[in-house]
Order: C-alpha cells, then structure tokens, then sequence
C-alpha cells in the first residue's frame, strides 16, 4: 500500500505535467498531444468531432490555440455555442487529456498575422483552396488550392481560435490502481485539483 501511495504524484507536479505535455504538443517535434480530437455542437444540435492541431499552449493564461478556415462549419458551430472539448491520448505513456473550455475567435490582425507568418507554407496552403470544406464536388481535383506564389494568398481565409481551459480529465491507465484526476479553472489561471475514481 506504501508503495501505491508514493507513486502518487502531487496536484500541482501533476497538473504542471500536463501543460507540459501539452506544450510539447505545439512544439516543433512529434508528440501524442500534437493533434487533439476537437467535439463542437452542430448547428443542427449533434456533436461533431474533428481532428485540430495544436498550435499554441499558455499555461498562465490557460489557453490553447489552433488554426482554421474561417469558412468551416467548426467555426460557425463556436459562434454560436463556443464551448468546445478536445481529447487526447499518448499510447505510449498510457495517458489520456481531456479538456473543456471556451472558444473565440481572434480579432487581432498584430496577431493573427504572426502567426501567419510564422506559420509553414505548407499548412497555409489550404486555405487557398477555391471551395469550402464539406462542400459538394464532382472530384477532389475541384477542391485543389490556386496555384499563387503570394506568400498572403489565402490569409482571408485564415482564423486564429483561441480555447480557454476551463475543465482538465486526466487519465493514467500505466497505474495499478489507474490514477485520475480532474482540475477546474477557479480564475486567472488557477486551477484546483482532486483525484476522482478511474
């Protein structure tokens, strides 16, 4: 029994470790929490779930942030219910995140046009292509984005979403007994922490 109880670690270790692990996922190298698996409310009421990639992680403001085409039905779906989930898992570690929080939509253009320009020119590529996504074609040839050497082509289509984290699941399935725990945004930042059953 001694020995289950120092594996425990302690809350604040814990949750810096996920931010941590989140951070690793916006950063340049390959990591699990790289790509998060994003639930919305459709606009017809039914949960849509679609694969985001993580761009940005804030931990002192409790903030995550991704990139879309403003022309997406994700993006109509947050304005009219912001809330969003995101989920991910590390098959390695044997680790699962979930995350809830509140989306908006970055009105900066400071900002927004940094990180444009710091993003690859691969990933800005799609958001030259002429048709909206989930559009009707006859091939996916249609949907190709405009062949155009402008380094803004297709900023238009280009929207900054930022999540503001306000509810954290962890899961830890490499323990026996398996560690959970759940933290919840008390304000600026601060979350607090208490272990719940697996």
């Amino acid at each position: 029994m001694d020995s289950v109880a120092a594996a425990v670690p302690d809350m604040n270790d814990l949750l810096h470790s996920i931010w941590e692990s989140l951070r690793a996922g916006a950063g340049a190298g390959k990591s699990p929490f790289s790509v998060l698996q994003a639930a919305t409310v459709g606009v017809d009421g039914n949960p849509q779930v679609r694969t985001i990639v993580l761009r940005e992680v804030n931990e002192s403001l409790a903030r995550l942030s991704f990139h879309t085409d403003i022309r997406s039905r994700k993006v109509r779906e947050l304005r009219e219910r912001p809330a969003i989930s995101m989920h991910g898992y590390d098959a390695d570690r044997l680790v699962q995140l979930r995350l809830e929080g509140i989306a908006s939509f970055v009105a900066d253009e400071e900002e927004k046009l940094a990180v444009w320009k710091s993003s690859r020119p691969r990933t800005l590529i799609l958001y030259r292509s002429p048709i909206t996504s989930g559009s009707v074609i006859d091939n996916p040839a249609q949907a190709a984005p405009t062949d155009d050497a402008d380094p803004m082509s297709g900023y238009e289509n280009f929207c900054l979403v930022h999540v503001s984290v306000r509810r954290i699941d962890y899961l830890d399935l490499s323990n026996e007994p398996h560690h959970r725990a759940q933290f919840h945004l008390r304000g600026e930042g601060d979350f607090e922490g208490h272990w719940v059953a697996p």
